[in-house]
């Protein structure tokens, strides 16, 4: 391996709180709006993967994948609502106060494999935005090569074309990266991308049962040094 990419939250920090809350904001503005069109609401609060005011872990809304949610979304309402929740999504992203709290012992773990000659990247679905307030308020900039974010109509994972960021930029070889990530769809996209190896990390939303894929899971990103020098 000579790249190694890293989702961002769940993955090098602790998934936050504020992701949930956006989650249920968007759910909760969406059944207000269109609510004349939803025959039973609690069912399309089941549905979304939300139970007793909770985004339950391996749901359409903890994967953070917008395009899963707008299926979801056009699906209940029985219309397209794509524009509407693209926007108000992208409204309750740029609002966003993370938490940005690192992974115990990941800061060093990005210093060590660096030092080891690897190049990291970002592949997130947070906003550029978002990712540059992580990079300021942890002062990590210096460890990633290349930073991939999502914004409003863009690829997202696992569409594989998430990745040209780096292979339209760099010369390097898809068996030659590897992907760390929480969720399945980040484990998707490095099998979509046929990549070298798909890491899944227990720090995130995802259960265990939703890795099949992947090559490892791992408790955290700290043991992915070892899986890399192997």
């Amino acid at each position: 391996m000579k790249w190694i990419l890293f989702d961002k939250d769940g993955t090098l920090i602790y998934f936050d709180r504020s992701w949930m809350t956006i989650g249920l904001q968007l759910v909760d503005d969406f059944i207000e709006r269109y609510q004349e069109r939803i025959t039973d609401v609690n069912a399309a609060y089941a549905r979304l993967g939300i139970v007793d005011g909770e985004i339950q872990q391996g749901t359409i809304m903890a994967s953070g994948a917008l395009d899963n949610m707008v299926e979801a979304f056009n699906d209940i309402a029985q219309q397209d609502v794509t524009k509407w929740v693209q926007k108000r999504s992208q409204t309750l992203v740029d609002n966003r106060v993370p938490d940005n709290e690192w992974v115990e012992g990941a800061y060093q773990t990005l210093a060590t494999l660096q030092q080891q000659g690897y190049k990291m990247g970002i592949v997130t679905s947070d906003s550029k935005k978002g990712v540059e307030q992580f990079l300021e308020v942890t002062q990590s900039k210096q460890f990633f090569d290349v930073i991939i974010s999502t914004e409003a109509n863009a690829v997202e994972k696992p569409n594989p074309e998430v990745l040209n960021p780096l292979f339209d930029n760099y010369d390097v070889n898809p068996k030659e990266v590897a992907i760390v990530g929480d969720t399945a769809n980040d484990i998707k996209t490095g099998k979509n991308a046929k990549l070298g190896l798909s890491i899944a990390v227990l720090t995130g939303v995802d259960v265990e049962e939703s890795f099949l894929d992947a090559d490892y899971i791992i408790p955290t990103i700290n043991e992915v040094i070892d899986i890399i020098n192997q």
